[in-house]
């Protein structure tokens, strides 16, 4: 009788110890969930982050390989001073835009917004139906539109010719709106 009464606090112990383990583990689970969240979403935008937008394109530049697709990106830059407003921009095209297409937070103070399955001819009507919310938004926004396969036929080439156009764009935009002058200027200015 002794016997099986210790068996059954051993059980009792072990069942206890299981749940326990369980309840850990479940926590575990949603924490390195939050984790995953916080590596693709900006915590104080709640905008995908520029380093997830990289993975991202890549991925879909792959998938453009593989089954004969079109994809573009465009960059939205704003002058200094306007992060506020980029975020809420952002936000806002989020969710006007195709559930497929994604809009990207870029350091400092631009946004990316990744077209799939939309040649460059696409993504500049989609910036034609947009431009007066982007005015509305943020006077003195400039952009680049880059295309795949038009533009670049690699995800590493079109990720750096994409980041180089948006970065010189940045780098034109003086903090009242204006371009500085430039020989040849990178992209549109509205």
């Amino acid at each position: 009788m002794d016997d099986i009464a210790r068996l059954k606090e051993v059980v009792d112990d072990l069942q206890q110890r299981l749940r326990d383990e369980m309840r850990h583990r479940a926590d575990l689970e949603r924490r390195c969930s939050v984790l995953e969240k916080l590596v693709y979403r900006d915590p104080s935008t709640g905008l995908r982050t520029e380093s997830y937008m990289h993975a991202r394109v890549r991925e879909e530049i792959d998938r453009c390989i593989r089954y004969p697709a079109s994809a573009s990106l465009v960059t939205l830059c704003a002058p200094n001073g306007r992060q506020d407003v980029v975020s809420n921009l952002g936000l806002r095209l989020s969710d006007e835009l195709r559930e497929a297409d994604q809009v990207f937070r870029l350091d400092g103070h631009g946004l990316a917004i990744l077209l799939v399955e939309t040649p460059e001819d696409g993504a500049r009507r989609v910036l034609e139906r947009l431009a007066a919310d982007l005015e509305q938004f943020i006077k003195g926004y400039g952009y680049t539109v880059t295309s795949f396969p038009v533009d670049a036929n690699l995800a590493e080439d079109f990720m750096d010719l994409a980041m180089s156009r948006h970065n010189r764009l940045s780098q034109e935009i003086r903090p009242n709106g204006l371009r500085a002058s430039s020989p040849q200027p990178s992209a549109p200015m509205h």
